[in-house]
């Protein structure tokens, strides 16, 4: 077995798993419900709406990239990474009730708050998890250290992905408003205080616990990051990183419609199905996915190939889609929100161990190591995915009777086609998206003799930094 570098310590994956789950917490809380608290509660336009996250969008591909260099090349006594961390962590837990209270009583000015919340949402976002995420390859330098702290990481993250779900469902009796809209809007502003304390108190025991340590033979690595220019060109020329991010992005657009559209889902084309268990269906996912991830640990170590493994696992995702196109009864639904969980293990699971491969092959080329430009470029690229989601459910809800079903005579042929477009959406959508990501996947290099190889000169370059540091 490969022997670390550093001591491993289990107390620290512990702590970074708890941390990772505030991350999950409020990432997956905000794409839960956003879409549907402002246009079914608060009642915004369709069309309006996926314009603002495009737009939202936009700005991210400049925010995410961005925060990513000038992580890279930020040098303090306390890290790279770590004063980004605990400076963003509070204003995180504090977002997460402002989503919740536009001035409903004013669409025009609800929907420039909404605007204006999403992209501030995001920008906290993005620097407390791009640099926690860019933590990750630097502090487990071996695939067994990854593996070990990786399943830590999985255990939490399917926790965090729970409270996210079902907590908010708990809270909130009618999660589309149509019955007392004020009461509705009070209902998702308590889920925000509960969330917002959750998500606090998991990055304070977390950072308290000494989640986050940098290793000292990278401090001078800040110094030698090109510049910002240079450095995103560099990301984008490096071939594996192009294969493995258009993989992934598709992957992403698949998280992104089923989170989005889950709650309408359930509410509109499975029959008779109470509000609290909206949230628990996507429970019943992330609980398969908890208990799959050792399937996937176990298939990746015995074919010694993460990326035919996630190939694998896309398939077996596909297979678990199909059935939302035909199901109606929510008994049903329980099940196969279970067998989706299992193919949603796998992409959970490996994609950072890929992405930290990327990461020491760039390192054997370039001399230093540039997580936060290869995870910011990845989150500018990975924005697609987000603009996808968006014109996917405006298309589909524009010609399949999304301004009639809300209005106040519902025409039953109108309500079908919007549950048809529910379930092109939940279902064969996301089935092709996967299909694309097994099709570049197939075409990533870096596995076998290549990777070993990168492996054995990455110990001798951390060798000679160590020399040289000491």
């Amino acid at each position: 077995m490969e022997k670390s570098e550093t001591e491993y310590t289990p107390g620290n994956p512990i702590f970074f798993a708890l941390a990772t789950m505030g991350d999950a917490i409020s990432y997956q809380n905000f794409s839960f419900l956003i879409f549907t608290f402002y246009y079914a509660v608060i009642g915004l336009n369709v069309i309006h709406m996926a314009l603002g996250f495009i737009a939202w969008s936009l700005w991210n591909s400049i925010n995410d990239p961005l925060i990513g260099l000038i992580s890279d090349r930020t040098k303090t006594r306390w890290g790279r990474r770590i004063p980004f961390i605990v400076g963003s962590f509070i204003p995180l837990s504090a977002i997460m009730i402002l989503i919740w209270t536009p001035p409903f009583w004013n669409l025009d000015w609800s929907y420039f708050y909404f605007l204006g919340i999403i992209v501030l949402w995001d920008t906290i976002y993005t620097t407390n998890s791009l640099n926690m995420t860019s933590l990750f390859p630097e502090m487990y330098q071996t695939e067994d250290d990854r593996a070990k702290a990786n399943n830590f990481r999985q255990i939490f993250l399917i926790m965090g992905l729970l409270i996210a779900f079902i907590v908010p469902t708990l809270i909130i009796s009618d999660l589309k408003g149509e019955t007392d809209q004020v009461t509705t809007i009070g209902q998702y502003q308590l889920a925000g205080i509960v969330i917002g304390i959750i998500v606090f108190i998991c990055y304070f025991i977390g950072i308290r616990g000494g989640a986050f340590r940098e290793r000292p033979e990278f401090v001078d690595d800040a110094l030698n990051v090109p510049e910002w220019k240079n450095a995103f060109l560099h990301t984008l020329k490096n071939r594996y990183f192009q294969i493995f991010v258009v993989a992934n992005t598709f992957s992403w657009y698949v998280f992104g419609i089923l989170t989005t559209i889950a709650p309408l889902y359930a509410t509109s084309v499975l029959q008779d199905i109470p509000t609290f268990l909206v949230g628990i269906l996507l429970g019943f996912t992330f609980i398969s996915a908890a208990i799959f991830v050792n399937l996937w640990k176990y298939v990746g170590n015995r074919l010694g190939d993460l990326r035919k493994t996630w190939m694998i696992s896309l398939a077996v995702l596909i297979l678990g889609l199909l059935p939302f196109f035909v199901i109606d009864d929510w008994i049903l639904g329980v099940l196969s929100f279970f067998f989706l969980g299992i193919g949603i293990a796998g992409s959970l699971y490996l994609k950072d161990l890929i992405m930290s491969d990327i990461i020491d092959e760039d390192e054997i080329r370039t001399g230093v190591r540039r997580e936060g430009a290869y995870y910011g470029v990845n989150a500018f690229i990975m924005r697609l995915s987000i603009i996808l989601v968006f014109v996917s459910i405006a298309v589909v809800f524009s010609g399949f009777g999304w301004e009639q079903y809300f209005g106040e005579a519902v025409d039953p042929q109108k309500l079908e086609d919007f549950r048809l477009g529910l379930r092109l959406l939940f279902s064969i959508f996301p089935a092709v998206a996967s299909l694309l990501s097994i099709l570049f996947i197939n075409y990533f290099g870096l596995y076998g003799e290549k990777l070993k190889s990168v492996k054995e000169k990455l110990k001798e370059l951390h060798q000679t930094k160590i020399d040289k540091s000491a």
